[in-house]
């Protein structure tokens, strides 16, 4: 079943059972007040006689009772004042009835003479019950009665009529156009209700459940369909929620088609990296084998060449098994409060012992006391591979120098590398830490690398709640700045 169908439903049940309910508690109210369930007839009956009179039925009937009492003959023969009298409560639309026993003497115009001797209320000369009402040929007229007696003995009664504007004569007249009319504006109101939940709920679902298959489809470009102005507010975020959706998939999709240009790329590039040392090594194994080095400075030349290439292609290896296992959050690291400033003090007194074409300065700002909480095996990794970045792409015509920066920024430290070397064109800058980028298109490609250092420095620094970032310039150099969590107190040894 449809919502709307389901909604349309619920209207039209709301209204049954707010109307029965409504009637039953009346009908439970009047049976325990009453002992029965009285009809529409008899509720009215009730009203009618528990109302008061109004001045002018109050004025005719004590004036004509007052004439019953000490006249009665008068309401038989009036006189000239007395049918002036009657008449002029008659033209204030009242009725005026008198019977002598079973007879009616006089009755109004407008009355149902037939109809009051069926209908006539009893005789009662205790007049007990002075108010009723009396049906008169289909009308219901509320009456005032006073009992009496002639000269004679003979049994009288004076009735003093108002007709009602009742309900049901009312209902008699009106009554099916009224039905009628209750139930086309019912039906007016429920085509309203309904029209108004298709335009805020229905329609907004129908446009989004497009979208969904827009979606579904793979046509992400497609944004969602802009939801009209009185659209349901649980209708509009979701439709918000899945335009996020929407967005969030765009932005995966861009990212993993770059990945996968990325990895073609590094595939490419790794696949010469990985062949260019192994051609060396067969060529200098097949020299060796044929003989070529027929002297012992060459066979040793030849097994230095082999030596030097077998190395760097086990460095390549391990860099890309690094970067797997990075990505695959399959390091443990260990962390410990680090003085930072022993620390890279340590690590350019071992890195100059083993380069010595590389100048390397530290500054310490700090006063040798901040510490940062760290994994001291990948730091070490860190800043190894930003030197060695420095030193691939050093200036040919000058010496590389490197300083290494330490200050205090608020909750972290800050180290910054800065080098004199070939630097990095502006519009590469934003991807030097993407995975897999190679920048070689900018750089001499004699350099080598997989592209990969700056990636694990960032993967690194990341998974010590860290930052890092970049400058650099064509021809003047680059500065590498990372930012550390600083520790409180703790000792370390370096």
């Amino acid at each position: 079943m449809t919502i709307k169908r389901r909604f349309l439903i619920s209207y039209i049940g709301g209204i049954t059972i707010a109307c029965l309910s409504l009637v039953s508690i009346i009908c439970i109210v009047l049976y325990v007040t009453t002992g029965r369930i009285p009809s529409p007839g008899t509720l009215y009956r009730t009203f009618t006689q528990q109302r008061s009179l109004s001045p002018e039925e109050e004025l005719a009937y004590v004036k004509l009772r007052g004439i019953a009492k000490t006249e009665p003959e008068q309401l038989l023969y009036p006189e000239e004042d007395v049918k002036k009298m009657i008449q002029q409560f008659e033209g204030e639309s009242l009725g005026v009835v008198v019977r002598q026993n079973e007879e009616i003497n006089y009755y109004s115009q407008e009355l149902v003479e037939k109809s009051l001797i069926v209908h006539f209320p009893k005789f009662d000369a205790n007049n007990i019950e002075t108010r009723g009402t009396i049906d008169n040929a289909g009308r219901l007229y509320r009456y005032m009665k006073f009992d009496f007696y002639f000269k004679n003995q003979v049994p009288g009664t004076l009735l003093v009529l108002k007709k009602e504007n009742n309900i049901l004569d009312f209902m008699t007249k009106w009554g099916i156009w009224i039905i009628v009319f209750i139930l086309l504006l019912s039906i007016g109101g429920v085509l309203f209700l309904n029209q108004l939940l298709k335009k805020t709920i229905i329609q907004p679902l129908e446009n989004l459940g497009s979208g969904m298959s827009e979606i579904g489809t793979g046509h992400l470009q497609a944004p969602m369909t802009k939801q009209p102005e009185k659209t349901a507010l649980e209708v509009k975020q979701l439709t918000d929620d899945f335009e996020k959706m929407r967005t969030a998939l765009i932005s995966s999709t861009n990212e993993q088609e770059k990945l996968e240009i990325n990895r073609k790329e590094l595939v490419a590039s790794i696949s010469h990296d990985l062949k260019t040392p192994i051609t060396s090594i067969i060529g200098y194994v097949e020299g060796l084998l044929d003989g070529v080095a027929d002297s012992p400075e060459k066979q040793d030349k030849y097994l230095r060449t082999i030596h030097t290439k077998a190395i760097a292609l086990n460095e390549l290896i391990e860099e890309l098994f690094l970067y797997s296992k990075l990505d695959a959050d399959a390091i443990a690291f260990h962390f410990e409060a680090i003085n930072i400033s022993e620390f890279l003090k340590h690590l350019i007194e071992e890195f100059q012992l083993r380069k010595q074409q590389v100048s390397l300065e530290l500054i310490d700002q700090t006063a040798s006391s901040s510490k940062v909480y760290g994994d001291r095996m990948q730091l070490n990794r860190v800043f190894t591979n930003l030197i060695e970045n420095s030193l691939k792409f050093k200036q040919n015509e000058r010496p590389l120098t490197v300083d290494i920066n330490i200050s205090d920024q608020d909750q972290f430290v800050e180290i910054r590398v800065t080098d004199n070397g070939q630097g990095i064109a502006k519009e590469q800058l934003p991807f030097v830490f993407d995975h897999f980028y190679r920048g070689e298109k900018a750089r001499p490609t004699q350099t080598g690398g997989s592209g990969l250092g700056l990636a694990i420095v960032k993967q690194i620094v990341d998974m010590h709640e860290g930052k890092v970032m970049i400058k650099s310039e064509l021809d003047k150099g680059t500065t590498v700045s990372i930012l550390l969590k600083k520790v409180d107190g703790g000792s370390s040894n370096v």
